[in-house]
C-alpha cells in the first residue's frame, strides 16, 4: 500500500488562508463572465493535516471531478494545481439549485465525493455566498469516520490527524488499484 502522505510540501495555516483569499478572489472574476443560465461551481479535497497535495492526491481529485462531471455540461474550466491542494472552478451550463443537489449527490453517495468540497455559488447584495445543503432540508455531511457531523467532529478534534490520514489512504489506496487495473 501507498502512504499518500509521505510526499509532499507541508502546508501551514498561513498558507491555507492565503490560499483562500486568492480562491475568493477568482470567484468574484469568474462570477462576473457567469452568465443566468450557468453557475459557478469552486471544487477542492477535504485533507487533513499538513501534506494537502501531491501526485496521489492530484490523480484522486482528477478521477473525482471526471466522476461528478459526468452529466454536467461544462462551459469553463480552470485547475489549480497548488501545494495547498488541487481545486477547480467551473462555470456549469444549469440551474444553482440543480447543480448544488447533483454535488451534493455526489459527496453523500460517491465513495470518490466523500473527500470533495464542492461550492456552488450565487451573489446576494453583492457578496457571494454558497448554497448550502440546509437551503435544501439536507443534513450536514457526515464525518468520514463516525456518524456524527463532520464539523462536529472537526471543531472538537474527535478524530486524530493521523486517524483521518489512515481512512484517506485507504480510500485512494483503493481508487489507484482500480485505475491502475
Amino acid at each position: 500500500m501507498i502512504d499518500v502522505f509521505s510526499k509532499g510540501i507541508p502546508q501551514d495555516i498561513a498558507h491555507v488562508l492565503n490560499n483562500r483569499d486568492a480562491r475568493v478572489l477568482e470567484q468574484k472574476q469568474l462570477l462576473q463572465k457567469t452568465k443566468s443560465h450557468q453557475s459557478l461551481v469552486s471544487a477542492k479535497l477535504n485533507i487533513p493535516g499538513p501534506i494537502k497535495n501531491n501526485f496521489y492526491l492530484t490523480d484522486f481529485f482528477q478521477h473525482g471531478l471526471t466522476e461528478f462531471l459526468k452529466n454536467l455540461a461544462v462551459d469553463y474550466q480552470l485547475l489549480w494545481d497548488v501545494a495547498t491542494g488541487p481545486e477547480v472552478f467551473l462555470i456549469i451550463n444549469g440551474d444553482t439549485s440543480d447543480i448544488k443537489q447533483a454535488a451534493i449527490k455526489f459527496e453523500d453517495n460517491n465513495e470518490l465525493g466523500r473527500l470533495f468540497d464542492i461550492d456552488v455559488l450565487k451573489v446576494e447584495n453583492g457578496a457571494i455566498h454558497p448554497l448550502s445543503r440546509h437551503d435544501f432540508d439536507q443534513p450536514e455531511r457526515k464525518c468520514l469516520l463516525c456518524d456524527k457531523p463532520a464539523k462536529v467532529c472537526a471543531r472538537s478534534r474527535t478524530h486524530s490527524v493521523a486517524e483521518m490520514q489512515k481512512y484517506i489512504n485507504k480510500l485512494i489506496n483503493k481508487q489507484l488499484e482500480f485505475s491502475w487495473n
